[in-house]
């Protein structure tokens, strides 16, 4: 069974790829106008650390990381309604280099493109720690098979400490609350593999933090539709930012 789920989410990955093709040239001309990302254009970048839960995922996850944390359509001082995303970056020496890192994983406060718009509506835009992530399509994760990833959030922090989810933001690293769990969700069954904590923020230039699906040295393998489009539209937005100087 497992063999069969990982032909027919691979084929999934293909169509997406595909139908990337198709979106492509809007992305790239979004992208190329805006000379940012044609979504999440702004975003701060966080030293981090992955810290293992258990026997199995946890120690191929546990290292530095550097995350970046966006807002899908508001700029960082928004108090509309809006998809947050994190973006994981893993890395083997901890580096506030952007290009540093050999797994890349993708999230946001949003379960399916059914719900986007219910789930944005339920979203906190206002902090980045007061949300649940989701990887939305799943990812192949060794020993496990194909899984949805979550993050799930620190207990909830006092509502006075900024006015702004980057001042949210600050208080809760001052705190060292800045601490997600990594779940693993598999057929029902969930586990936790990791401990995500945000250490500081960095002020690397985000623009050098580029997402690619093809970035897997820890294994965790991006399958399914809406990956497959990640996969062709994430570089031919990169490119256009390139060809900007951005």
């Amino acid at each position: 069974m497992r063999i069969l789920a990982a032909v027919g989410l691979g084929v999934l990955f293909v169509l997406g790829a595909l139908l990337g093709g198709v979106l492509a040239p809007v992305i790239f001309g979004v992208s190329l106008y805006r000379r940012a990302r044609a979504v999440h254009a702004e975003g701060t970048v966080c030293r981090a650390e992955l810290i293992a839960r258990d026997a199995v995922v946890g120690p191929r996850l546990a290292g530095p990381a550097l995350v970046r944390l966006s807002g899908t359509f508001q700029g960082q001082r928004t108090t509309e309604s809006d998809v947050l995303g994190l973006e994981i970056r893993m890395q083997r020496m901890a580096s506030p280099d952007g290009r540093n890192g050999d797994q890349d994983l993708v999230l946001g406060t949003f379960e399916s493109f059914r719900t986007a718009k219910r789930d944005r509506l339920a979203t906190n835009s206002g902090d980045y720690l007061g949300n649940r992530y989701s990887s939305v399509t799943p990812w192949w994760v060794p020993g496990t098979g194909p899984a949805l990833l979550r993050l799930a959030p620190p207990p909830a922090a006092p509502a006075e400490r900024g006015a702004d989810r980057i001042a949210r933001l600050d208080a809760d690293l001052a705190a060292d609350r800045a601490r997600l769990v990594l779940v693993v969700d598999a057929g029902g069954t969930s586990f936790e593999v990791a401990e995500l904590r945000i250490v500081e923020r960095l002020p690397t230039d985000a623009r050098s933090l580029r997402v690619s699906m093809f970035r897997q040295g820890r294994a965790l393998r991006p399958v399914g539709l809406l990956n497959g489009i990640r996969a062709t539209v994430y570089p031919v937005s990169q490119l256009a930012r390139r060809l900007r100087g951005g």
